[in-house]
């Protein structure tokens, strides 16, 4: 069931001529580079960290794909990017390193197969996205038609061109947290029903990111045909009133945090407006074959209403599907299903509407393509983003993780307690892989061991499917034991009692976990075994490059004993809530402290410590401006309490983990210019 999300053909190929115009201006140095940039990024078309290429994300609504566009994507991976297609988390997919005067060709490519890549990304309302169970029974009613009306709707929506920073949308059919994302979406919409009227309860201002915040409920219920009205008026008031200078307080969610829920549906009720309510699209799945009269049961299985039918989840290892594959799922699908398959949140599929009398050949034909392997969304199929292969912000490479952990995590997940646990690894903190709302979530760091820059990965342990609740932080190890981290948690959990991950963290406690792992943390000296100081799979030696690399500066004595105590004070405000505010601001200040030391730009005194670190670090944009604004705003409003307290003492982690990979960074040896990869 594929959907054409960006309108008129004639206006998309208007624009694809634009743009293509502006690429050529833009070769000849005739357009400022500010300018180009937000235009090409309107058209899904991201940097990479690798010079002359970019990174294209389509924009597929609600995640719909069908086989004849799975085709098209082979064409697009096989022509124009590296030959990897990647599912993302967002319901997208994405191929990167192509190159720059390739991409109009490749947007008319899309184009024709009915896809769009129009504000995939940018500061613009991004994928709509839903539950891939939607439509398949158990809920009030289809969001489907709904949800795709809204995305069609604020493609190209005046109130959505000048936002601060970038707008999620999602629906839902039921609160089930593996299918309900609202908690975690600037904007989400679960549906209701009150007597016979169709409608929705309406969340705002969640998000995930380096510090998580859940959104809140803005209507418990809004009729289904005001969606489109409401939905304006929230884009109205981010866009008069949303942050726009500073970029880390950018995002609905600080808006509605500043405010409160009360003032801000005071203001979306002034900005709201009437808006003539197109009629629902008129979509439905289109399965190849009549219900079946075999019984079909198992893990990878979605049930359905109609009777006869199955959903069946696909594992997609990494997200990652050659052009082979996705041409042998093409043909597969169309023999065997038809036009019913959608991207999964966790970088699979759900192929929905199997008749169960084909669903052992259209296993079959999985496995042949090499996608046929058990244990989709549960421990033996972790999602990870793109990390430091290809993007900018990424420390560490997750990729390469997840896949040295999968032998050890397939062996884990033959317990059938342990086959449901959720992993998610992320590159850097700002959680492309959600690792906040997994079970056990990872993200990318950098530590200095024997004098050495080590990638590691800070634990996060106990989050919830759907954001219901965030985890928390109990650990750093090196990336080449976090197999073994895991393999340590599985197996202290399913030795417990608990009745699920969250309650097992939660009972056993930090202290106690932070001890299991502890263990692990220590690395023999480089010399006895370099590996262990690399990435999985790589021979290289291990250095944090994020965005525009810096000249390294001199170590400086001290530096090291400067970061150690900012550890130790996080962790004291972890430990003694009584002291949390006094800790986390020591931690801040320690780790400013080391920033400024290792450039030759110690301060005076303590009092000088701040401005020292606005002039040579926040201003310069030598920090990543949402940890460093940590800080500043910590230093502004030192008092904390409640939920705020608990933001305070995560973003000084965070700060403190900034610091750790900034001075490895600056310790590393300039890297030499890399040769551009497109041609001249």
């Amino acid at each position: 069931m594929s959907f054409r999300v960006a309108g008129d053909r004639a206006v998309v190929q208007r624009e694809i001529d634009e743009l293509a115009e502006q690429v050529d201006r833009y070769r000849r140095g005739l357009v400022p580079e500010p300018l180009f940039v937000e235009r090409r990024l309107r058209h899904g078309i991201y940097g990479q960290r690798q010079d002359g290429v970019h990174m294209l994300r389509s924009k597929l609504p609600l995640g719909l794909l069908s086989p004849a566009q799975m085709a098209a994507f082979a064409d697009i991976a096989e022509v124009y990017g590296s030959g990897v297609a990647h599912l993302t988390t967002r319901q997208d997919i994405q191929v990167h390193f192509v190159r720059l005067p390739d991409t109009p060709s490749l947007l008319r490519d899309l184009d024709r197969a009915d896809m769009s890549a129009r504000e995939a990304c940018g500061n613009v309302v991004r994928n709509v996205t839903a539950a891939a169970n939607a439509g398949l029974g158990h809920e009030p009613f289809d969001v489907t038609p709904h949800a795709l009306r809204l995305a069609q709707f604020a493609m190209r929506h005046p109130d959505g061109q000048a936002l601060g920073r970038k707008f999620k949308i999602t629906f839902a059919g039921t609160e089930h947290p593996d299918w309900n994302l609202s908690r975690v979406h600037d904007l989400g919409f679960t549906a209701r029903k009150q007597a016979e009227r169709l409608g929705f309860e309406v969340r705002a201002g969640g998000g995930l990111g380096a510090v998580p915040m859940q959104a809140q409920v803005l209507y418990d219920f809004v009729p289904a045909e005001e969606i489109l009205a409401l939905s304006q008026a929230v884009l109205r008031v981010f866009s008069r009133h949303g942050e726009k200078a500073n970029r880390a307080r950018a995002r609905l969610k600080f808006l509605l945090g500043d405010w409160g829920t009360e003032r801000f549906r005071a203001e979306v009720e002034a900005a709201w407006t009437p808006v003539e309510t197109p009629p629902l699209p008129p979509v439905a799945d289109l399965p190849a074959h009549p219900p079946g009269q075999t019984l079909a049961t198992g893990p990878d299985l979605v049930p359905h209403e109609a009777p006869g039918y199955v959903a069946l989840r696909v594992r997609v290892p990494r997200g990652d599907l050659s052009p082979s594959q996705l041409r042998g799922l093409a043909g597969l699908l169309n023999r065997e299903v038809g036009d019913t398959t959608r991207i999964t949140p966790e970088q699979g599929l759900l192929v929905r509407f199997v008749s169960t009398d084909r669903l052992a050949a259209l296993r079959d034909g999985l496995r042949t393509l090499g996608l046929g392997s058990a244990g989709a969304q549960g421990l033996a199929d972790p999602v990870t983003c793109p990390g430091a292969d290809t993007c900018k912000l990424g420390i560490t490479r997750p990729r390469a993780v997840a896949a040295s952990m999968v032998t050890e995590l397939e062996s884990l997940a033959s317990d059938p307690r342990l086959s449901r646990l959720k992993i998610h690894v992320s590159g850097c903190p700002n959680g492309c892989a959600q690792h906040a709302i997994a079970d056990i979530g990872l993200y990318g760091a950098a530590r200095t061991v024997h004098g050495v820059v080590v990638p590691h990965y800070l634990v996060i342990l106990g989050g919830a499917a759907g954001g219901f609740s965030f985890g928390s932080a109990v650990a750093k190890v090196p990336a080449a034991r976090c197999g073994e981290a895991v393999r340590a948690l599985a197996r202290a959990y399913a030795q417990s009692e608990a009745p699920d991950f969250a309650a097992f963290v939660a009972t056993t406690g930090r202290p106690a976990l932070k001890s299991l792992l502890e263990p692990l943390q220590e690395l023999p000296p480089f010399e006895e075994d370099p590996s262990v100081y690399r990435e999985a799979g790589s021979d290289e030696a291990f250095r944090v490059v994020r965005g525009v690399g810096e000249c390294a500066g001199e170590v400086v004595d001290g530096v090291d004993f400067l970061l150690a105590d900012a550890d130790t004070a996080v962790e004291l405000a972890h430990a003694d809530p009584g002291r949390a505010v006094v800790s986390s601001a020591r931690a801040f200040h320690l780790a400013a402290r080391a920033l400024l030391a290792v450039i030759h730009a110690e301060p005076r005194g303590d009092d000088d410590v701040l401005p020292a670190f606005k002039q040579h670090y926040y201003d310069t944009g030598r920090i990543f401006e949402g940890v460093g604004y940590y800080f500043l705003h910590a230093a502004a409003e030192p008092s904390a309490a409640g939920d705020r307290l608990r933001r305070r003492v995560a973003e000084a982690e965070l700060f403190v983990q900034e610091a750790h990979g900034i001075v490895g960074r600056l310790r590393a040896p300039a890297p030499q210019p890399a040769r551009s990869a497109e041609a001249p």
